[in-house]
Formats: C-alpha cells, structure tokens, sequence
C-alpha cells in the first residue's frame, strides 16, 4: 500500500492529465477516455482493487487490538470473506503485469507471444466441447434414466464432463455397466470418441499449424513489442529521472578506442577482451586534417 500504490497513482494521473490537455484521447462505445486507460488497462484495474482492499483490510479494521498487526478481531473476522475476493484480483493482476518483464528475453518474449497468438485456438476447443458437452447431455437427459449423475440435463453434462476427464464417481460408471441401458452406454462412447480422439487430435493440429504460420515473425514481434513497453515507461518516467539518466550516458564525452586513443563522443563504451577479436589490421580509418565541418570531406 505504501510502497507500490501512491506512485502508482501518481504516476497515471499526471499522464492522463497531460493527455486531457493534449486531447489524446479514444473513443470507447460513446465515451471519449484517456489513452493511457485502455494502453494500460490492467493497471488502472490494480489501483482500484488496491484502494478496494484498503477500505476492507482486516488488519486496518483491528487496529487497536492486541497483538499488534493482528487480522482476527470481531471487525476483521467480518470482513474476511469480502476482503479475499480483491485479494484474489489483485493477486492476478500482479502477475499479469509480472510477466511483462519477459521483454528483456527475447526468446522469453517471443514465447509468450506464441502463447497468445494460439489461446484462440484453444478457446474454439472450448467452445466445441461446450457445444459437444450441452448436445450429448440434452440427448442423454432425454433417456429419461432415474439414475445417480444422469437425472437431468445439467446433471447430465457434469457427468459427461467427468467422463471426459476421468473422474466419474463409481455410481456413474456402475449406471454404464448395467445391460438395460445399451443406449446409454453407445451414447458415451460415442461422446467420448467425439471429444478424447477427434477434438483433442484437431486441437494439437490446430496448435501446430498456428505455431508454424507465426514462427517465422516471432522474434520480430518480441523485438517490437520490447520497443512497444520502453515506450509506455518512458512516458511515466519523470522529467528529472530521464535527465539524470542522459547526463549518466555520458554522451557529449569522447570515447576512447583504447588507452591514450581517444575517439568521437556520441557513443557507450563497452570494455571486453582482446583475444577474442585479435587483428593485425586497423580498422580504424583516420584522416589528417581540417575538422571543420564546413570543410570538404575526406576522400
């Protein structure tokens, strides 16, 4: 709360106010918001369940109380069960923003980007299987079987669904072995060739063909998206830290080719070993005379 929030805030109040002035704004449905609300999104969500979580906060609630810091009082015991749910958003969100720390590995980055690029993928394997789940459950409730598990058309998609996964409860399975209901029995069967074989088979190749397309562009869409998040910071940074960061680069001072060889400025050294690149030739083409830059060229 101390630490993370009051920046937090800050921060994004002073960009969407400079946004305000400057009319950055997007158009969501008939309400015209901030740029940096939608861009950051996740964020702004964050602060809210912070603030949600300050106002509910056991502990807050049994100040006072001894032992000190202590979340079981009358107050706090109240309040419990509330406070866990935006401490369970909050939880999400911080390692939603947590992994946006995979731009400073490319290969990282281009991982989670493949990750993304196939969840449409797995979401149409879900919707299949919720389609395949709802049409053989109303087909299985329409047996009209008085039976633990299949009395009914939801009663009967949660057993298709446990069949499907593989934790049906014995009275389930003991309602399949019995001989008076063969209609049943070729109806699971059927739903589970359906949904085990076919649509899991269908969603690995759905996998690989969409793996395959968007593997060639990868690592340039993990490089662009680096440049995309080193934007988005840099508008947060404060003016003063971004000053003192130039002034650190150092870049109006010559740079050094090596000791006693001193070069052009504009440029970060970088020290490393010799013997790595050993040469005998310079490759360091020099030219004698006039500096001024309204001079000819060198040749």
């Amino acid at each position: 709360y101390l630490v993370f929030l009051p920046s937090h805030l800050i921060n994004h109040a002073r960009v969407a106010r400079n946004e305000l002035r400057t009319k950055c704004m997007i158009a969501v449905g008939c309400i015209k918001l901030p740029a940096s609300i939608v861009s950051h999104f996740k964020c702004y969500v964050l602060a809210g369940t912070l603030v949600t979580m300050i106002a509910l906060d056991p502990v807050i609630r049994c100040l006072g109380q001894s032992p000190l810091l202590t979340a079981h009082c009358d107050a706090g015991n109240s309040i419990a069960k509330i406070y866990a749910i935006p401490s369970l958003v909050g939880a999400l969100l911080v390692c939603a923003l947590a992994a946006d720390l995979c731009v400073f590995s490319t290969r990282v980055s281009a991982f989670v980007l493949t990750f993304n690029r196939v969840m449409s993928e797995v979401m149409l394997f879900l919707f299949g299987y919720a389609a395949l789940i709802f049409a053989f459950g109303m087909a299985a409730a329409t047996l009209k079987i008085e039976a633990h598990g299949w009395d009914s058309l939801l009663v009967c998609a949660l057993t298709m669904t446990d069949i499907f996964m593989g934790t049906a409860h014995e009275d389930e399975r003991e309602v399949l072995e019995e001989e008076e209901l063969p209609t049943l029995r070729i109806l699971v069967t059927g739903f589970y060739f359906t949904t085990a074989v076919y649509l899991l088979n269908l969603l690995v190749a759905q996998l690989a063909s969409s793996y395959s397309t968007a593997l060639e562009d990868l690592v340039g869409f993990a490089r662009m998206r680096r440049g995309v998040k080193v934007v988005e910071e840099m508008n947060l940074t404060s003016r003063r830290r971004w000053d003192g960061f130039v002034q650190s680069l150092r870049m109006d001072s010559p740079v050094s080719f090596c000791e006693g060889d001193t070069g052009m400025p504009g440029a970060i050294e970088v020290m490393e070993r010799a013997t790595p690149g050993a040469t005998n030739v310079e490759s360091i083409r020099r030219y004698g005379g006039t500096t001024s830059p309204g001079g000819p060229p060198p040749p």
